[in-house]
């Protein structure tokens, strides 16, 4: 995989809670060798740990284009 590029549509919060709602693209080599665009979407929910930093708590994503 190369040329990763992530997007983020949507971020919102409440509290210790956040998500963050986004498109990638990145380029993986076909079977014939020559690189392939492919396309997705994600969602990921940030934490705010007790020391006040954002981690990643969950992350989902899959292939097709955002809507």
């Amino acid at each position: 995989m190369k040329n990763l590029t992530l997007k983020a549509l949507e971020v919102e919060g409440s509290g210790n809670l956040a998500y963050e709602v986004g498109a990638f693209t990145l380029s993986v080599p076909s079977k014939g060798g020559a690189p392939s665009t492919v396309a997705g979407k994600y969602i990921v929910v940030w934490k705010k740990g007790g020391d006040g930093t954002w981690r990643l708590h969950r992350d989902i994503w899959n292939l097709g284009a955002a809507q």
